[in-house]
């Protein structure tokens, strides 16, 4: 079979078009400019035309697209006329899961990070499959891996196609009501959504019991991990630097101690529901608790990117984009540097989000020191529903927190340069992305070591 890719350099896009090559089928694609996953797809010989053209044709059997992807671009037009079969990337995804030994992870947050910790685990003992949402540099294709064993894949809960998707197993990190302009702007199409994917599954499946609505939908057919609630239980948790050490029952046993070198409390639960998946999978956990510590951040998931600069700043990229991502990034920061100030440079992501959340951006970046808010990433909305960056400006002025609006990389350097012994966190899902990689590049001497795992065995 061939198949044509549009968006090819997407991160969940991507993946998919290295397990089909490694399938054996003529793979090929397209997207709008070159990244790091096209470079990466071309390296392994699957050629990648940059932007969307009606020649961009090699009369593919299937044409993959994402909802990202609309109707009037010119290669759906040419699909439509040669008559080929399109299809979704998630109905692509939900065939090859289908068919395999597969563990799904999904959520609104956490689910990246958790499939990466899963992954690894795992793969001590198994020779295992991955499909992650981010890059990782434990994967020989940073977010991609083929493996004969148990499939992990993050599922994507951003629009309705993961209803439908049916792993074996599954972990559901929380559910909280966000995307909804995928659903209508209702949170109910979102919940039944999640209720309508708890019905596809047939093995184990690990929910996070402090999260209400995960509660109410997995409680009858799944395992519970959390802190104030859940079989599995952490407490005790302890505080060393960007690392956190705490203890684990599972029930009334004691399972003991575990380190994870990653910051925030939010990163514990990600850890517990990974522990108690391979636990229940049949992993020792002896072998666990030697292997978690190794476990480094998946990249822009608090990813400490240098400390060596002239004015003694820590510089961290981070992918928060929603109120309680924000404020948990926050405290996480707060917590591992209390000696330093927090100073954010956030973008906001998509009106809709903007809009919906009514004043939520400015109350969690309310819990930094300063702030500096960069133009909005519209993520192909057209809409803008009156709303802008300087919504958020303006409440935390409302707030008395020293904040700026920046409108280019310029102002960006030159708020940082201010600055000193501080931690400044690039913040967003969008194009923030390049704002840092420009910092970085000009003003830092040294990066740290990048995303990835130290002294565990690469997955190859």
């Amino acid at each position: 079979m061939r198949f044509h890719f549009i968006g090819i350099g997407g991160i969940g896009m991507s993946s998919l078009a290295m397990f089909l090559a490694d399938e054996g089928h003529e793979v090929y694609g397209s997207n709008y400019e070159q990244n790091e996953m096209t470079v990466i797809l071309e390296n392994r010989g699957i050629e990648v035309f940059i932007n969307h053209n009606y020649d961009n044709w090699k009369n593919p059997d299937y044409i993959i697209r994402s909802t990202a992807i609309k109707d009037d671009n010119p290669e759906i037009k040419r699909g439509i006329v040669e008559n080929k079969r399109i299809i979704f990337r998630m109905e692509l995804l939900k065939k090859i899961l289908r068919k395999r030994e597969s563990l799904g992870i999904t959520g609104t947050d956490g689910k990246t990070t958790t499939t990466a910790l899963v992954s690894c685990l795992l793969n001590e003992y198994l020779n295992t499959g991955v499909f992650l949402g981010g890059n990782y540099n434990f994967l020989p294709n940073s977010n991609y891996k083929h493996g004969k064993d148990i499939l992990v894949s993050e599922i994507d809960e951003s629009d309705g196609f993961f209803a439908t998707v049916r792993p074996k197993h599954a972990i559901i990190t929380n559910i909280r009501f966000d995307h909804l302009e995928h659903y209508s702007e209702n949170k109910k199409n979102l919940y039944n959504s999640f209720k309508m994917y708890s019905k596809n599954l047939s093995g184990i499946v690990i929910y996070n019991a402090d999260d209400e609505n995960a509660r109410e939908i997995f409680a009858r057919n799944g395992i519970s991990f959390g802190k104030n609630n859940g079989f599995y239980r952490f407490y005790d948790r302890k505080i060393d630097k960007t690392a956190q050490i705490f203890k684990l029952k599972r029930g009334d046993e004691s399972l003991g101690e575990f380190r994870i070198n990653l910051p925030g409390e939010f990163n514990v639960y990600n850890a517990v529901a990974s522990i108690a998946f391979c636990i229940e999978y049949g992993m020792d956990i002896d072998l666990i608790k030697e292997k978690i510590p190794m476990l480094k951040s998946v990249d822009r998931r608090f990813t400490i990117k240098s400390t060596k600069n002239s004015n003694n700043n820590i510089i961290i990229d981070d992918y928060a984009h929603t109120p309680d991502e924000i404020r948990c990034t926050i405290t996480a920061a707060k917590e591992a540097f209390p000696d330093n100030k927090t100073c954010i440079v956030f973008q906001p992501h998509r009106y809709s989000r903007l809009k919906r959340e009514n004043g939520n951006f400015a109350k969690s970046l309310s819990f930094a020191d300063e702030v500096c808010v960069y133009k909005l990433y519209e993520a192909y909305e057209r809409i803008k529903n009156d709303v802008n960056e300087h919504e958020i400006v303006r409440g935390l002025l409302e707030k008395n927190i020293p904040v700026v609006h920046a409108a280019d990389f310029f102002e960006i350097d030159e708020w940082i340069n201010l600055k000193r012994n501080s931690v400044i966190i690039f913040m967003g899902a969008g194009d923030i992305i390049k704002a840092s990689r420009n910092y970085l590049n000009r003003y830092c001497s040294e990066e740290n070591d990048k995303c990835g795992v130290e002294n565990v065995k690469t997955m190859q």
